[in-house]
């Protein structure tokens, strides 16, 4: 079997790159062979270059079968692969505190081991947490403890499970495969920028939790973790369970943090308990809604509308004078922008798409960089006295959520104090001027009110948002600040502003038997990357407990 890249034309009204009657040819001539001499060609990655719009072209990876081989079977590895019934080895009985992607997989990690634990959530499973997104997208409900980021799947389920990374790990392909034995399509195994889709996703989750009870572990849906059970005759303190919001107690351990950038209340439990944390670099702005067809146009050419090709997507980046950097985030083609605060009070914004991508909008946030040491910028201090998240708390590790925090509480409040969010034509907004109205069509639920988005995030960062919009439209997307485009405010949950400080061993620095993992906690930044972070985090345990030979000892890049 050989592996090489091959370019096909593209062309309104196409073939799929699969189906392509010139595949087998054009891999025969990069080869230097007659198509006779191959058996058969099979598609391993493909994308779609249109930088040259009237060449548009797939660019594919193939593996190539000469006349003679025998192609590998197309069968997946199971869902779960246990090696014995679940066991506690040693008393060993982990508790994985967070539902999302890392917490998932590291119950798949465990499943595969044999190892029963126990998973809780705050939130609800995939059905009642679907009731509570729509209270809040249809009346303005917000529930604190089940919401978009909250519960089942966690912030990726409603992130509609975008799965493209830049990371090269070698365990992308089996975080994509376990996808597909849960019912994502096999052509998440081949696309450049491979998407599972919302409505999809949440089926899948309900597949996976039937898996993982029959497995022998314990899910607890609707239960916030409050507190910690330390063993402080140890050195370090050591983690021996978690208490739970009706002050019971679940004991056991290692316990594995992976509870997403949002549990703000969590990172100040751990701050009472002295765990090591510190600052870490973010980003914020607000999201960009386009009408699909201009993004089409724009990105496409020809090919604008084909269904082969599908809606477009864009990512774009500048740097603007300073230095900082202004860059689109967590793009949603044929998507929709969703309220997604946790806290009540509190507003700000994320994007998501259903598997058809059908909305006929497009959008993605608009963010600039925030370093650790630039929270600050009116008046200096100002965060120090946050009563919740001032310098005085964790040597001031959390002033990246103070920042946040009071962020969300203006937006709020400019939308009116009813979830509905304010917005401005884009046009207007990198002007510095009002939009005394809306356009009538746009996805945000419960609603828009007209807002001066260049008014709620500091000054200078506002600045740079502005300057990156008109460099944008200037050198990498005409047509970006088109007049029926709108930006919504405010989007402040990029990542984590915090990371909790973790050794080669992946355990907490200042507490033993403490796992953090995955985006909250500062090791991952999206679904595939938490994901093998879950996955590492639990392969860490078992190693430590000498059920496995080896764990992987580097932390993924954050």
């Amino acid at each position: 079997m050989l592996t090489i890249d091959v370019r096909l034309p593209a062309e309104p009204g196409g073939p799929t790159p699969e189906t392509h009657p010139e595949l087998l040819a054009l891999t025969a001539e990069a080869l230097g062979l007659d198509p006779s001499d191959l058996g058969c060609v099979a598609v391993r990655k493909r994308s779609l270059d249109v930088r040259r719009r009237r060449e548009a072209c797939w660019v594919l990876r193939v593996d190539v079968f000469l006349a003679g081989e025998t192609p590998p079977g197309d069968q997946l590895p199971p869902l779960v692969r246990p090696r014995h019934l679940a066991k506690q080895p040693n008393g060993l009985r982990p508790i994985i505190v967070g539902a999302g992607p890392a917490g998932l997989f590291a119950l798949l990690a465990f499943a595969d081991a044999g190892i029963a634990c126990t998973l809780i959530d705050r939130g609800g499973p995939v059905e009642t947490r679907n009731l509570a997104v729509r209270d809040l997208r249809v009346d303005g409900t917000l529930n604190p403890e089940s919401n978009l980021c909250f519960g089942e799947g966690g912030a990726g389920t409603y992130s509609d499970g975008k799965l493209y990374t830049r990371s090269k790990h070698p365990r992308v392909r089996e975080v994509y495969e376990r996808l597909v034995a849960l019912g994502a399509g096999r052509d998440i195994l081949t696309q450049s920028h491979p998407h599972v889709g919302t409505n999809r996703l949440i089926k899948m989750l309900k597949v996976l939790r039937e898996a993982m009870l029959e497995a022998g572990h314990t899910l607890h849906f609707g239960r916030r973790v409050d507190d910690l059970v330390l063993d402080t005759s140890t050195s370090p303190p050591s983690v021996r369970g978690v208490i739970l919001d009706d002050g019971s107690e679940v004991l056991g351990g290692p316990v594995i943090l992976a509870t997403g950038h949002s549990a703000r209340d969590t990172y100040k439990m751990l701050a009472g308990h002295g765990v090591a944390m510190e600052r870490k670099d973010f980003a914020v702005g607000a999201r960009v809604e386009h009408p699909q067809h201009l993004v089409d146009k724009v990105q496409l050419g020809q090919l604008a509308g084909d269904p082969v090709v599908g809606p477009a997507e864009y990512f774009v980046a500048q740097s603007v004078p300073g230095g900082r950097g202004v860059y689109s985030f967590c793009m949603c083609p044929g998507g929709f922008i969703l309220p997604s605060p946790t806290t009540l009070g509190c507003l700000n914004v994320n994007g998501m798409s259903n598997s058809n991508r059908g909305s006929g909008f497009a959008n993605a946030a608009l963010v600039a960089q925030l370093k650790a040491g630039e929270f600050h910028f009116d008046k200096p201090g100002d965060l120090d006295h946050d009563p919740e998240f001032g310098v005085h708390v964790a040597g001031g590790a959390l002033l990246g959520l103070a920042l946040q925090n009071r962020l969300e509480r203006a937006c709020f409040k400019a939308g009116g104090e009813n979830y509905a969010a304010p917005a401005q034509y884009l046009t207007d907004f990198a002007q510095g001027r009002d939009s005394p109205s809306l356009p009538e069509h746009y996805t945000y639920r419960p609603g828009l009110v007209p807002g001066r988005i260049d008014r709620l995030l500091p000054p200078r960062l506002m600045r740079d948002l502005q300057q990156g919009a008109r460099q944008i439209d200037r050198l990498q997307f005409r047509g970006y600040l088109s007049r029926e485009a709108i930006i919504v405010g405010v989007e402040t949950t990029t990542s984590s502003p915090v990371r909790v400080i973790r050794g080669a061993d992946r355990q907490s620095v200042s507490h033993a038997g403490l796992y953090p993992c995955a985006e909250g906690a500062g090791y991952a930044g999206g679904i595939v990357s938490s994901a093998i972070d879950g996955l590492e985090a639990a392969e860490a345990i078992l190693a430590a407990a000498g059920l496995v030979t080896s764990a992987a000892a580097a932390p993924f890049p954050g």
